[in-house]
């Protein structure tokens, strides 16, 4: 499609009397929206990286959709959506692209993308036996009802079940990559996973999360079609999934369900002991193998956890120690596959064959695995590290369940750079926070997009006179740690007072989040979100409702706190972003404490090794340019609408004290500031008293 005649079909969609204009009601022309898919349709047509920082209000998804739909369906081209959160996702394709099927001119279809494990596979459901064996199966009351679901089930997703499955069954159930047969299978490709591959394939736009874009990646793109132009949504949070995805993790929730897959209870009800083909000497001895294997697996997590870690919540480890530690199960791990290898030849069933497979390759993975690093070089840029999971347990199995082992890229911009964008003609990069203070350098460095164009829009919303910015300089600082959650405390209790709606408490750190909750809660009079209302409504009352982050899930908790009128909700990193509760269900953000990264964590303690050794300054260079993207987003929780107002309480007094705090209060928007408790009360009293 000529750039001309797509830029002509822009402006006849954003423009003042446009297409969005006649048909969204309410829709207000907004000039960045117009600008930014003008500069999406430049990238798009140039094959270039654009990255793309526009504020809350903008319209970012409609502002990529539409042009590159419109490039899409010209030129016979597909497109990648890649989201940070469910809730980007839930909105793309329950209201964005419905909306623009309905009304931008162009036949195009769009799908959503989920990983394997989220879908049924009928194959193993037919496998699992309706009685008897209750001892090898996780619960067959539950498998009796899944059965029930999916006569009926379109999609033959775990998300689309309303009743309770626990994750036991469901992985019982689920497709599983390795133990797909594909096309091979009895049921012809009829399957639900096969048949959300076709409609993959007739679509124009695929949107899925960022995890699935790196297992997709490293696969070699094989689970997807091949698309041509991809758009990295909530692409602030791109390098930390990055590490994740493209990382090594080795722990027993990782290998688990291979094992009692292969062993199975007493072996019965496995795949060893369904080998009737073979003698019971050859299946007792790999039996034996296998349970040989996991035993090694165990120790070497037991021994990470008790000699390693040693009582520490996170640990660096040695190239030295983790070569120890892996090649204590190589062995015997290489044994079992080698075992698996030789059964494959007699086995006559074609099921049992490909499950046999599928173990095979899984172990085969965590093997190249352990061999990689346990042979990097020292001056690989990759940290080792291990961590404490959960509390640990009495035996073997509960101490090695709660230890991960971890092999972390230290730089996936590197990795991005070679690997992702090459794939793609063009990519965009999409966030309200990819600069701090109109810089994109320090983003560039995480995500490998130097040389990128950049573009930064303001948001259309009046910060001026909607949003006062609340900054005392009385508090004491954080590392007071009682001072400190006292006068919060009390600041907190003042705010809410004055506040007819919604109140975000935003902490860095459990410890100051459970102790500032608990503060709260035997101070004022509240209704507190606990055990026994966690899944009731919460209908809209004048009682303050308490909550805090772990009492259910955030879409519960977000549901009740919409509900209640008036709440209160302490949370952690979970609520500094991906959060829309815009009008006056939310009318304070209260910031506790600037947003840096924990010390003690392995990867950032790597991160700042490497920065220094290459000559640059760790603090300015890294740590305050992550924390004003964070403290941005926290920011950006409050005013989600023309017609939002309130109040957002900055309780860290080292953003007044600190030659580091003219940086975040550099990435305020314009607004009203005040030092004085007063006037942020007078503000939240008077917020809806004019509407």
């Amino acid at each position: 499609m000529r750039f001309r005649a797509l830029a002509e079909e822009i402006t006849r969609f954003f423009g003042e009397e446009g297409t969005l204009s006649l048909r969204l009601p309410r829709h207000e022309f907004r000039p960045e929206q117009l600008t930014m898919a003008h500069a999406v349709a430049e990238a798009a047509n140039g094959k270039k990286i654009l990255m793309l920082e526009a504020g809350t209000g903008v319209g970012k998804s409609l502002a990529y959709l539409v042009p590159l739909i419109l490039k899409a369906v010209a030129e016979e081209k597909r497109v990648f959506v890649a989201t940070g959160t469910k809730t980007l996702q839930h909105q793309l394709m329950e209201k964005e692209l419905p909306f623009l099927k309905r009304h931008l001119g162009v036949d195009f279809n769009f799908t959503l993308c989920l990983g394997a494990e989220n879908y049924l596979c009928e194959r193993r459901l037919a496998a699992v036996p309706t009685t008897g064996q209750e001892e090898l199966f996780a619960d067959l009351a539950e498998v009796a009802n899944i059965r029930t679901w999916a006569e009926g089930s379109r999609g033959g997703l775990r998300s689309e079940i309303e009743f309770p499955v626990s994750n036991a069954t469901w992985h019982q159930v689920c497709r599983v990559s390795e133990l797909c047969a594909g096309q091979d299978c009895g049921r012809g490709g009829e399957c639900f996973y096969q048949k959300a591959r076709r409609r993959q394939t007739y679509a124009q736009v695929l949107v899925a999360n960022h995890h699935l874009l790196f297992a997709n990646l490293m696969a070699d793109w094989e689970y997807l079609p091949e698309c041509q132009i991809l758009v990295i949504d909530e692409a602030h949070t791109l390098d930390s999934t990055a590490s994740d995805c493209l990382g090594i993790e080795f722990s027993y929730r990782a290998l688990r369900r291979v094992f009692e897959g292969l062993r199975g209870k007493d072996g019965k009800g496995c795949l060893v002991g369904s080998l009737i083909e073979l003698p019971i000497e050859q299946r007792l001895g790999l039996l034996d193998r296998i349970r040989h294997a996991e035993q090694r697996f165990l120790e070497t997590l037991v021994w990470l956890h008790d000699k390693v870690l040693a009582g520490e919540q996170r640990v660096a480890v040695s190239r030295e120690t983790a070569a120890l530690g892996l090649e204590h199960f190589i062995e015997p791990l290489s044994e079992v596959v080698a075992g698996l290898k030789q059964i494959l030849k007699r086995i006559e069933r074609e099921e049992t064959r490909v499950e046999c497979e599928g173990y095979v390759q899984r172990l085969q993975r965590t093997l190249a695995e352990a061999k990689q690093v346990a042979e990097m070089p020292e001056d690989a840029p990759w940290l080792l590290w291990c961590e404490e999971l959960a509390q640990r347990g009495r035996g073997l199995a509960e101490t090695s369940a709660s230890t991960a082992f971890h092999a972390t890229p230290i730089e996936p911009a590197e990795i991005l750079k070679e690997k992702l964008y090459p794939r793609f003609e063009s990519t965009i990069l999409v966030s309200a926070t990819l600069s701090t203070g109109g810089d994109f350098r320090f983003v560039a460095d995480r995500l490998g997009t130097h040389g990128a164009e950049t573009l930064s829009l303001p948001s259309p919303f009046d910060t001026k006179n909607n949003l006062m910015v609340y900054l005392p300089a009385h508090v004491p600082e954080p590392a007071r740690f009682e001072e400190y959650t006292a006068e919060v405390n009390r600041e907190v209790i003042e705010l809410v007072q004055a506040a007819s709606g919604g109140t975000f408490v935003l902490c860095t750190s459990y410890k100051v989040l459970n102790a500032l909750h608990d503060l709260f809660r035997n101070s004022v009079p509240c209704e507190e979100y606990g055990a026994r209302k966690r899944f009731e409504r919460h209908r809209k009352s004048s009682r303050l409702l308490v909550m805090r982050q772990g009492d259910a899930s955030r879409e519960r908790m977000l549901e009740a706190f919409r509900s209640a009128g008036r709440a209160v909700l302490f949370g952690a990193a979970t609520f500094w972003q991906g959060v829309d509760v815009p009008g006056r269900d939310l009318e304070m953000v209260i910031i506790t404490r600037l947003p840096f990264q924990s010390p003690d964590d392995p990867v950032l303690e790597a991160k700042i090794r490497l920065c220094r050794e290459r000559g640059g300054d760790p603090f300015n260079d890294i740590q305050v340019p992550h924390a004003v993207m964070q403290f941005r987003q926290g920011l950006g929780r409050l005013i989600r609408s023309k017609s939002d107002r309130g109040v957002v309480a900055i309780l860290d007094s080292r953003v007044n004290t600190k030659g580091y705090g003219r940086a975040f209060l550099n990435a305020l928007p314009e607004c009203r500031q005040t030092d004085k408790l007063e006037e942020a009360r007078e503000f939240l009293r008077g917020v809806w008293s004019d509407k």
